[in-house]
């Protein structure tokens, strides 16, 4: 399921995304909810790189990452039929996303490896990134993931997390100044 390119589903752009819960969006889920396996694959391809990404941010590696991706969409098919559309269905697809990557970080006992490092600057700064992330607490990185990596709104974040405003705009104030600490402690060694 995950072999197609990021420029694919990059091709959406906000607006897009945005009106999903109208239109052809909404006639897709429909027709998924009712069974049509073609019109979950739309979904799926829709969906699936945008979704890959977020589990990469949150589980700092990508192969386990591919295996968050079908569990969250297996999760996603089995929970399509009481999808009520209270959010949109990327909002819905998100929160399943993010609870499944903690489920496995619960599983692993959540210790993030650091992995070899490329000698590319730019990888090598990616790299440092996704050490980063890992060593925040699993909200902070979810709101900051969903923030940068997706470009949410606040308003958004706080549906996919169900949390308040508030708590959305502390938590993103406070994982920005830890993921600089663990940024710079990184970049110190």
């Amino acid at each position: 399921m995950v072999g197609e390119s990021a420029a694919e589903a990059g091709a959406l752009s906000r607006g897009e995304r945005r009106s999903e819960g109208t239109g052809c969006g909404s006639a897709l889920v429909g027709r998924a909810r009712l069974g049509n396996v073609e019109a979950f694959d739309e979904l799926y391809r829709l969906h699936r790189d945008r979704v890959y990404t977020l589990c990469v941010d949150l589980c700092g590696d990508r192969e386990l990452a591919e295996d968050l991706l079908q569990e969250t969409f297996v999760r996603v098919w089995r929970g399509l039929r009481g999808f009520g559309g209270r959010s949109s269905f990327a909002t819905w697809v998100h929160r399943i996303a993010v609870n499944v990557c903690r489920d496995a970080a619960r599983r692993r006992g959540r210790q993030a490896e650091e992995g070899g490092r490329s000698p590319n600057p730019d990888t090598e700064t990616v790299d440092r990134v996704r050490v980063a992330l890992a060593r925040l607490r699993p909200p902070y990185r979810a709101a900051l993931a969903l923030r940068y990596t997706l470009g949410l709104s606040y308003e958004e974040i706080g549906e996919t997390l169900g949390w308040s405003m508030p708590k959305v705009k502390v938590t993103i104030h406070r994982a920005k100044r830890a993921f600089r600490d663990a940024y710079c402690e990184g970049v110190e060694r």
